[in-house]
C-alpha cells in the first residue's frame, strides 16, 4: 500500500473509481490522435494479401538469397 498521498496504479486499479484518481494525481500530455493511430497499427495484425508489394508469381523464381561477387565457389 501507498505511504504518501497519492495512491500507485496497482492500488487504483483494484480500487472503485481508482484510475479515475490515479489519471487525476499523475497529469500528462500528449497527441491522443498519434497514440491511437500507434495502438491500431500495433493491434492490426498482418496486412491483408492486396498490400504486400509483390505477388507470388513474381517471386517465383527467385531464392530470396544473393550471393556477394567473388564469394561464390564456382565464381
Amino acid at each position: 500500500m501507498a505511504r504518501g498521498k497519492y495512491l500507485s496504479l496497482e492500488e487504483a486499479r483494484k480500487k472503485k473509481g481508482g484510475l479515475a484518481r490515479f489519471a487525476k494525481e499523475h497529469p500528462s500530455k500528449g497527441d491522443q490522435t498519434l497514440f491511437n493511430r500507434l495502438l491500431h497499427a500495433m493491434a492490426g495484425g498482418k496486412p491483408e494479401a492486396k498490400d504486400q508489394t509483390s505477388s507470388a508469381a513474381a517471386s517465383e523464381d527467385c531464392t530470396g538469397t544473393r550471393t556477394p561477387k567473388g564469394t561464390s565457389e564456382d565464381a
